[in-house]
């Protein structure tokens, strides 16, 4: 006689729940992954609509909170063949913004030429969701470094800088400096007579670009602002004075899990076309 629990060699029993689970474990994967990749092609050719996924059919959604430059303007205008872009005041958006922003592939945040660089509790909150779903973001020079509060026109300025209004949103740090001035508040810009060098050979928002304007040409005329790169942040491109060594970072990128994207401009972009170009193709 054998014991119940045993085998006809008088082992243990063999644990089959457990092999069962393993099987359906290992099973699963590849139909979870047909789902994925199903539901992936469905958005892409506009079956479903799927926030944040890229559409093979559909023209790139570009969103410009703030007031563009003449050059981003025109770099924009210039690639209509595949994107439609517009432009409001970050006053604009109410607590609805979420909606709003995820009707849209790439942001970009550009109050650099406005004297009202603040966003609202409602909009900061709803740039950090977007980003963190796959959101593409563009920040550029000193845009955002306040919360707007309570009426129009009025904004706190006990505190400055990304990190206040964007948490860890933005590739640049707003540090203070020795007399403890925020390096990214408006006064701090600096006019820097030089080009933009390549620091990140492989990063594709540079490619075909060692330097610009080329050794040779007249250096552009930047106004740029001595912040840092942020924890975790990757330094593209660097601005270089031609009259003195002082540098500063040029271009930014901070990546957010899983998929959300952050690029910092610390001058305007529209300086460089083909760079500006090259990023947003590289977001979209």
């Amino acid at each position: 006689m054998y014991d119940e629990g045993a085998d006809a060699a008088g082992g243990p029993a063999p644990n089959i729940g457990a092999a069962v689970r393993k099987f359906n474990l290992e099973g699963l994967i590849p139909l979870i992954l047909l789902v994925i990749i199903g539901v992936a092609s469905l958005n892409y050719f506009g079956i479903v609509d799927v926030p944040y996924l890229p559409k093979g059919s559909e023209r790139v959604q570009v969103l410009v909170i703030g007031t563009p430059s003449l050059g981003e303007k025109t770099s924009l205008d210039n690639l209509n063949y595949f994107l439609n872009w517009t432009s409001r005041d970050a006053a604009s958006f109410g607590n609805a913004a979420s909606e709003t922003l995820q009707q849209y592939d790439i942001v970009m945040l550009d109050q650099s030429q406005s004297n009202d660089k603040s966003v609202s509790v409602a909009l900061s909150d709803s740039l950090q969701k977007y980003v963190s779903k796959g959101g593409k973001l563009i920040i550029v020079m000193n845009s955002a470094i306040y919360s707007s509060v309570g009426f129009q026109g009025y904004t706190a300025a006990d505190a400055i800088g990304w990190q206040a209004t964007l948490g860890k949103l933005s590739p640049a740090y707003c540090g203070a400096d020795h007399e403890g001035v925020p390096s990214c508040k408006e006064g701090n810009e600096t006019n820097v007579l030089g080009r933009i060098w390549r620091q990140d050979y492989d990063h594709p928002i540079m490619q075909g670009i060692e330097v610009a304007p080329a050794v040779g040409d007249a250096p552009f005329r930047l106004t740029t602002l001595p912040v840092t790169a942020d924890a975790g942040a990757r330094t593209i491109a660097y601005i270089k004075s031609e009259n003195t060594p002082q540098t500063y970072p040029a271009i930014l990128e901070k990546k957010s899990f899983p998929m959300g994207t952050v690029i910092y401009f610390n001058y305007d972009p529209g300086f460089t076309q083909t760079i500006l170009k090259n990023t947003i193709y590289y977001l979209k």
